[in-house]
């Protein structure tokens, strides 16, 4: 049992949600206004709070620095009817225990309640949190945007981490937002008021992103007519954005690595070190362990970069989403005025079925071409063009990003597929695919196919066989493409 306090000005969502309450044994004690809700809590001892948000005269948020300055430590809840992404982030930041989208039906609400519930009975003393004083954003100034539990996750994580000045990794596939994650973490920070300084580390060849990062000496190389400061200082007391650190090269990784331990930087043609004092925040779509197995990411530096991560998930885990950015992406496509295309309800249900390998990026283009393509007030299922990822790709024409955007395609294919074991389905298609492409592609003898695949030749010759490919195989190169002309 919790000795909960709710504070709440709408009667019927309070008197239902302290039913539910009494039901399962707690004691309750409820509050119509923030101010009313103070008091109760400086008088007796309470378990949890829950807050409504949009209240009058004293919102949630002012709530929750409020308890923070009195140091009252009490665990707060902060629910919402209206959500969006940095009410989460600044919530969590002024040290709300959790956050929480109020459902239409209220008694839903305690799928969210009860586990949240358990936790703050168990906790003894809460942690301390910073207070940074913010507005409440409109919905519209950012664009991460999301109800699902991933995204919520993702924005509470965010509030956990902008107040600690150490490194953070975000993590993800291309085209899920990392940007506008880091740009949330400095918006949120104590550095805000600094320079943000992004930089994308596959922009530029080596030479060029070392000069970059850390600046150069009149006269330390040819060309060099005047000193040049390096984005490291440029970027000094606030936010430096390495984007794609994964290829950054690895004679840059030390010295990035050196930066972030030293916190000085030396320009090139210069031996006198300048100490900086940068908050490096990094992101890549790669496999960063992958890479220090195959010797292209130091160890050392990978273990200075992983210590705080955020993962942000793929837009196919988040498909519940999908409605909101597509609502967002088409209101800026329209310069935020009423009146333009809107989606059919068939255009949704296909946006919603598609696997999304370019993820939220992928989903943009989409609708601004839908848009063009729009000969209506609504855009139908006809106007969508997923693009070059959802047509079949030309040899020679695919990167290893396209590749991948493709492959996670075919597994959500398979998941779909009502199967129950996935792998044989998979292992089977990618099987007969790669002896397709090697007997059509290569011109090779069967010895030398047995060893660009790696696989014994009495294998071969079986796997040949059974997806009809021997005869294909044995025939001459030169046959070959004569019958393919």
């Amino acid at each position: 049992m919790a000795r909960i306090l709710l504070i709440d000005d709408e009667p019927e969502f309070c008197e239902a949600v302290a039913d539910l309450l009494h039901q399962r044994d707690h004691e309750v004690h409820c509050c119509d206004t923030a101010e009313a809700g103070l008091q109760a809590l400086s008088k007796r001892p309470i378990d949890l709070v829950l807050l409504d948000n949009r209240m009058p005269r004293m919102s949630g948020l002012e709530f929750l620095a409020a308890v923070s300055e009195r140091g009252l430590g009490t665990p707060v809840v902060l629910m919402t009817a209206i959500h969006n992404d940095q009410t989460a982030i600044q919530a969590t930041n002024l040290g709300a225990f959790a956050y929480v989208i109020k459902p239409l039906v209220y008694a839903e609400i305690m799928t969210e309640l009860e586990p949240v519930i358990r936790e703050a009975i168990e906790i003894t003393r809460p942690p301390e949190s910073v207070v940074i004083p913010q507005p409440e954003a409109r919905s519209d100034d950012s664009l991460i945007v999301g109800r699902s539990r991933p995204m919520l996750d993702v924005l509470m994580r965010i509030g956990r981490l902008c107040k600690v000045d150490e490194t953070i990794l975000i993590l993800g596939e291309t085209g899920t937002g990392k940007d506008l994650v880091a740009r949330a973490i400095h918006t949120n920070s104590p550095r805000r008021n600094k320079p943000f300084v992004p930089m994308n580390c596959t922009a530029f060849a080596e030479n060029l992103l070392d000069d970059e990062l850390f600046g150069h000496e009149r006269a330390a190389f040819t060309g060099a007519e005047r000193l040049r400061k390096g984005r490291f200082e440029h970027a000094n007391e606030g936010t430096l954005f390495l984007d794609e650190v994964g290829d950054m090269p690895l004679g840059l990784q030390a010295k990035l690595l050196r930066v972030l331990e030293n916190r000085e930087v030396t320009r090139i043609g210069s031996n006198d070190p300048i100490r900086v004092d940068v908050r490096v925040l990094a992101a890549t779509h790669r496999d960063l362990k992958g890479l220090v197995r195959e010797g292209k990411f130091r160890q050392d530096l990978f273990f200075r970069l992983e210590g705080m991560t955020i993962h942000l998930p793929p837009l196919r885990e988040r498909k519940e989403d999908i409605e909101l950015l597509a609502q967002r992406f088409l209101r800026r496509l329209l310069g935020g005025t009423s009146g333009g295309p809107t989606l059919h309800p068939t255009a949704l249900a296909r946006l919603r079925a598609y696997p999304w390998p370019g993820n939220i990026r992928q989903l943009q283009k989409v609708l601004c071409r839908a848009v063009g393509a729009c000969r209506g007030t609504q855009i139908l299922p006809e106007d969508l063009d997923f693009g070059e990822l959802e047509m079949p790709i030309a040899d020679g024409e695919c990167d290893e990003e396209a590749a991948l955007a493709h492959l996670r395609s075919a597994v959500a294919w398979a998941s779909k597929s009502g199967k129950e074991e996935l792998w044989p389905l998979l292992e089977e298609h990618l099987e007969r695919e790669l002896l397709r492409y090697a007997t059509t592609q290569q011109g090779l003898s069967e010895i030398k196919l047995s060893e660009r695949l790696g696989i014994a030749r009495n294998t071969l010759r079986a796997r040949l066989e059974k997806y009809d490919l021997k005869q294909r195989a044995d025939r001459p190169a030169a046959s070959r493409k004569q019958e393919e002309r």
